[in-house]
């Protein structure tokens, strides 16, 4: 069978079985119950105007990042997400896991899987049609490891050791590991206030080289305006500090996040022609502040699980603005540094469809500037 009939038989099993929300089976092995899940952008986006060109586009669309997942649920304790993910020509793996329920506030998760750090653990761009540029250079990707987590109303903690491959990267065995925790504590949670206070350190020993890239936040086209290259250290640490506040209809967020890289090795020529080579760290950040208000709708929503925003009831309109900056410079690592400012709106039309209308604003330290609109219409079940 052909992959394209195999991508719509899923699709249409998908979202028939969604409109049931879950599916009860019963095996020789005991009841198990399957929710089907998945999602689709549709995006369309031009620049406005820019100082220089990105890879020689200046608008387009694409469908990005379509996603078909299963969650399944059996012998009351065990759970397990299989998500594949269609994008760039190229099917992927995303979650691939297991989990075992302790208690109702602790779980253990072994498998490929989001590390406790940054905002993507709930998926892309939960207010805006992108990651801001901050998050999108420190966050890390999902990697295969084992986490525990645990959940009540004034505390969330996780932790865990992963791998620094992840389950499409090869053979090779020896690739590192890291060790990550984040800690969010919450003064405040009641139906319309929420305080949220968080911080996440990760600690990360690797042969592989790391690089940290800033882009204009956008999905149409493919951009980096600043990166550090592929840095080869003995080992590195990143943080983060975060802040979340929502009051009724007015949602604040921020975060400020850093990678403090030790000894990477340098190798620099004199004018005679004989090379040195060194070993420096260099220290790395950025942070990004955003905050919405609900024009139309009751309330923020906010996911105590996840410890992030949570979109809003269906027929919502919320306007929202962010600031992100980015600072790769150090002393030896001159990458260069990136601001940007994003202007959006967002309807629900429902919980499974959202049009998302961003205008992005960034500036470089060398003096080029870039403008650009997005529109996303996102389908999800």
């Amino acid at each position: 069978m052909k992959l394209k009939s195999i991508i719509l038989s899923a699709v249409a099993l998908a979202v028939s079985a969604s409109s049931q929300a879950q599916i009860k089976v019963k095996t020789d092995a005991g009841d198990m119950s399957v929710r089907f899940m998945g999602r689709t952008n549709f995006d369309a986006g031009t620049y406005l105007f820019s100082d220089a060109k990105v890879n020689d586009e200046h608008n387009g669309v694409a469908m990005n990042d379509t996603r078909l997942g299963v969650l399944a649920n059996f012998d009351e304790k065990f759970s397990a997400k299989i998500e594949i993910c269609y994008a760039s020509k190229a099917i992927s793996f995303r979650d691939l896991w297991i989990g075992y329920k302790l208690n109702d506030n602790s779980t253990i998760t072994a498998g490929n899987h989001f590390q406790p750090y940054g905002a993507k653990p709930l998926g892309l761009s939960y207010k805006f049609v992108e990651d801001a540029s901050a998050d999108y250079a420190f966050c890390p990707s999902r990697k295969i490891g084992v986490s525990y987590a645990y959940t009540s109303d004034p505390f969330n903690f996780t932790a865990g050791l992963f791998s620094d491959g992840n389950v499409d990267n090869g053979k090779n065995i020896d690739k590192g590991w890291s060790l990550a925790a984040k800690a969010i504590y919450r003064p405040i949670l009641d139906e319309s206030t929420v305080l949220h206070i968080g911080l996440a350190p990760m600690f990360v020993q690797s042969p592989n080289t790391v690089s940290f890239t800033g882009s204009i936040p956008t999905t149409v086209v493919s951009n980096g305006l600043i990166g550090t290259g592929a840095l080869d250290p003995k080992n590195y640490l990143r943080m983060e500090a975060e802040a979340i506040f929502i009051s009724g209809k007015l949602y604040v967020e921020g975060h400020y996040m850093a990678a403090n890289v030790n000894d990477i090795k340098f190798t620099t020529v004199d004018t005679a022609g004989i090379s040195t080579s060194t070993t420096e760290s260099a220290y790395l950040d950025g942070f990004y502040a955003q905050a919405s208000y609900m024009i139309i709708g009751d309330k923020q929503n906010y996911n105590k699980k996840t410890g992030l925003a949570a979109n809003a009831s269906p027929k919502s309109l919320e306007v929202l603005a962010r600031i992100s900056h980015l600072n790769l410079d150090a002393d030896h690592v001159k990458a260069g540094k990136q601001t940007d400012f994003t202007l959006g709106a967002n309807y629900f039309f429902s919980k499974n469809l959202n049009l998302k209308l961003n205008y992005i604003f960034a500036s470089v330290k060398d003096g080029d500037n870039y403008s650009f609109v997005q529109t996303r219409l996102q389908f999800s079940f």
